[in-house]
């Protein structure tokens, strides 16, 4: 497989790639701990104590641990008898959890005793809000997290560092404080886990366990269920055309007798990329156009009225940005896929053979999953009213918190 960063052709293997990346951020957990804490005696226990962890745990045990006691008092989770008390301990792990997710709240109150947004009534999580948000649940294993919630989780992560400590004299430390190094990994990870489950998926038919048209009919009724979602539709056509791109252009060149057939699949793969990344920045220009002519056709001018009327004018905008988050989505699917077919189809671990089964199965999957998708447009209808995009993100946000904690 090519290494984009080495510029070289090496044996890659799936299986030896992830244990990889699982110990690499392991180790940059631990490193990241061990710089802002370093296995010290903290002031207060307090936090660590409603978590039931220890003072030396890492952020993965953090996360483990506060969706395991969230889950345990949910106030939608306990008999109502119970749900104010339920309340209050809520709020306690969540300000708990938002305190020590972050390095440097974490050192602060490790230091201190003192909690960041102790006050708050959660802890957002972004993953699984944007996750909720664009109804990508069916379709994970295929996407994985969307980009999007990293790069909010990053501003999360600087909001929580406050005024007075977002200043960097290197951009090393500002790398550290957005966890730069373990973003990288999780991204790698990202394409190797969707990989592994494209693996998994075409197995029955690489195996000879299942008939092309059985193959073919799973995956139609997959496609066909994904649909049914609210904006199924929507990563249909986003996954699709992606797998069938990727799969024409590993057949290509490996099992076409015609010389030019390779060359003509990369320039479609390429093609299809660069259609994506034009309408993604379109699609930001014209958001940003639009917001312009929106805010000044519409806010007033008179300084005592803005204030009473700028959240209006700016809600106006959602729709607009909603439609670009989408295209945004696109091009970081299809650069997500492409790794991961990379990853799929050069897996050292498999026979040249069982490496082009596994390339035609996807191309069947692409194929099937773009079929359902045109098939279903011109049955969808996306938001586009404000209230019924705030409807949707208020939803999106009350799911999102169930499924942080389920």
């Amino acid at each position: 497989m090519f290494d984009e960063v080495t510029r070289t052709w090496q044996e890659y293997s799936l299986d030896d790639d992830i244990e990889q990346i699982n110990a690499a951020i392991k180790d940059e957990e631990s490193k990241s701990q061990r710089d802002s804490s370093a296995r010290r005696k903290v002031k207060d226990t307090e936090f660590y104590d409603l978590l039931g962890i220890q003072t030396d745990a890492s952020s993965s045990e953090i996360r483990a641990a506060y969706r395991k006691k969230a889950r345990e008092v949910h106030p939608d989770k306990v008999d109502k008898s119970m749900r104010e008390s339920a309340e209050k301990m809520f709020r306690e792990i969540s300000a708990a959890y938002e305190t020590l997710s972050d390095p440097q709240s974490r050192l602060r109150y490790d230091n201190s005793g003192i909690g960041s947004n102790e006050d708050s009534e959660f802890a957002l999580d972004p993953y699984a809000f944007f996750g909720t948000l664009f109804g990508s649940e069916l379709v994970e294993q295929y996407v994985g997290e969307l980009s999007i919630a990293n790069a909010f989780d990053s501003l999360l992560r600087l909001s929580r560092r406050g005024e007075t400590e977002l200043s960097f004299e290197s951009l090393e430390e500002l790398k550290a404080a957005i966890g730069y190094n373990v973003q990288i990994l999780k991204k790698r990870k990202r394409e190797t886990e969707i990989a592994i489950h494209l693996r998994s998926r075409v197995a029955d038919y690489v195996d000879g366990l299942l008939a092309l048209d059985a193959f073919k009919e799973s995956c139609y009724q997959e496609a066909a269920t994904i649909a049914k979602e609210a904006s199924g539709t929507r990563f249909l056509l986003a996954i699709g055309p992606q797998l069938v791109a990727e799969a024409n252009y590993f057949l290509g060149y490996r099992k076409s007798v015609v010389k030019w057939r390779g060359p003509v699949s990369n320039v479609k793969r390429k093609l299809l990329k660069f259609r994506r990344k034009a309408s993604m920045y379109k699609s930001i220009f014209y958001t940003a156009k639009e917001s312009v002519l929106i805010m000044n056709a519409e806010c007033p001018r008179d300084a005592k009225q803005q204030s009473e009327a700028s959240v209006d004018c700016l809600s106006n905008t959602i729709p607009l940005i909603l439609e670009m988050a989408w295209t945004i989505n696109y091009v970081d699917i299809a650069t997500t896929l492409s790794g991961a077919c990379n990853k799929l189809f050069y897996d050292v671990a498999s026979s040249k053979e069982e490496r082009l089964l596994r390339a035609q199965a996807v191309h069947v999957m692409g194929s099937q999953f773009h079929l359902v998708g045109l098939q279903k447009a011109g049955n969808f209808t996306a938001p586009h009213t404000v209230d019924e995009i705030k409807d949707r993100a208020s939803a999106a946000f009350a799911e999102s918190m169930k499924r942080a904690y389920a």
